[in-house]
């Protein structure tokens, strides 16, 4: 190939999750012979720093409205407006429109590209204007909402079957969602696989990276703790808040505009204080953590592809996981882990308890679930799909290969 294909891949968000992982993964392990990728970033953020460690170019987008002004469109199960918030969504829609018919279009200028790779589904947006000037991707990585009435959904959906060229979902249940099936094409999330003999296997202890956030499940958690063995570590890695006492005028004010996070506060402090139970906090990587524990833990309460779950399959780890859809896609009940009912804290402690305290049953699953790493989530399989994408898109082959 004389000249390689520019991939454009524009991401949105300032914090640190699924899709940068997922991005950066994507462009590090591209075959530089043939693609030049290029981020751009619509906000200033961690992501920078990762791209600036890994030597990724990129640029940070210098217009005002997309660094102070702009929201974003996301209905999502992990993440919606809800109607009755007239004014909140009024703002999106301006926002959304200012950004396909006038803001988009001037940033895009200054690129050179022959694709356009929109890193999530809130960047329906950007597909137009990407459009005008070279093949556009929409990644979907994130279970998108059809909502009460459909109006959002019908929304996005018609905007993604008029401009968008091909559409790549990260799960079964995602492609399924938007209902596109002539132009997606799944490929999975994928995490680079360790050596076999770096495996290590944990004695009696569980890994939760779910943080603070409610829809991955920290209410449900901190309702089976009790009801989990002592003798059994918890390890809780992710954003939480300060658990330091707070004034009475501040508290009196917490709890009557935030009654739920009030609530789930004083779950987490009362939880924070059995001796078997460790607050790590944020990491850059869960990695030596996750090689210490013998399962993980992933109960979120909304359709969800968790990262975690692949993330413990490369490591030969087990997983204890609700039955929603997507998890039930990657996870094999009784296979390699165990699906407990959604939001059923008893369920949940009764899975951890039974199958920590069954050693050669988690050695088992364990294995199985490294396999499953190596045929689902592997990043060279994974990233020669989304190359193959690349290649349809520009030779105009009519075949997915």
């Amino acid at each position: 190939m004389k000249n390689k294909i520019k991939i454009l891949f524009i991401h949105h968000a300032a914090g640190w999750g699924g899709a940068p992982i997922n991005m950066i993964n994507i462009i590090n392990k591209l075959d530089k012979t043939k693609f030049e990728p290029h981020v751009l970033l619509l906000k200033d953020s961690v992501v920078k720093n990762r791209l600036l460690e890994l030597n990724i170019p990129f640029t940070l987008c210098t217009s005002s409205f997309y660094l102070n002004k702009y929201r974003y469109l996301s209905h999502t199960d992990a993440g919606k407006i809800k109607l009755f918030k007239v004014l909140t969504i009024s703002k999106v829609f301006i926002s959304w429109f200012l950004s396909k018919y006038v803001y988009a279009s001037k940033v895009l200028k200054g690129f050179n590209y022959d694709i356009v790779h929109l890193n999530s589904s809130v960047l329906s947006d950007w597909i137009y204007p990407a459009s005008k000037k070279g093949k556009v991707i929409y990644h979907i990585q994130e279970p998108i909402s059809k909502g009460r009435f459909g109006f959002r959904y019908n929304f996005i959906r018609s905007e993604v079957a008029k401009y968008a060229d091909m559409v790549i979902a990260i799960s079964k249940d995602n492609a399924d969602r938007i209902n596109l099936p002539q132009k997606t094409k799944i490929v999975y999330n994928f995490i680079d696989i360790p050596n076999g003999q770096k495996i290590g296997r944990g004695v009696k202890s569980i890994l939760y990276v779910g943080g603070w956030a409610k829809i991955k499940g920290i209410s449900v958690l901190l309702d089976a703790i009790p009801v989990i063995d002592k003798s059994i570590q918890i390890n809780m890695m992710g954003q939480y808040p300060k658990l330091k006492p707070i004034g009475k005028f501040k508290k009196i004010v917490y709890k009557l505009c935030y009654p739920s996070a009030y609530k789930l506060r004083n779950k987490l402090i009362n939880i924070s204080n059995f001796e078997n139970v460790n607050i790590i906090g944020a990491l850059p990587s869960i990695a030596s953590t996750l090689y210490e524990s013998s399962l993980v833990v992933s109960p979120f309460t909304v359709p969800h592809f968790s990262r975690p779950v692949i993330e413990a399959f490369a490591y030969g780890k087990p997983v204890v996981a609700s039955d929603i859809l997507g998890m039930d896609e990657i996870v094999n009940d009784a296979v390699d882990g165990i699906l407990f009912k959604n939001g059923d804290a008893k369920a949940l402690a009764k899975a951890i308890n039974t199958l920590v305290n069954r050693p050669e049953k988690l050695k088992k699953m364990g294995e199985n679930g490294r396999k499953k790493s190596n045929e689902l989530f592997n990043p060279e399989i994974n990233t020669k799909k989304v190359e193959e994408v690349y290649l349809e898109l520009m030779n105009g082959r009519d075949n997915f290969k």
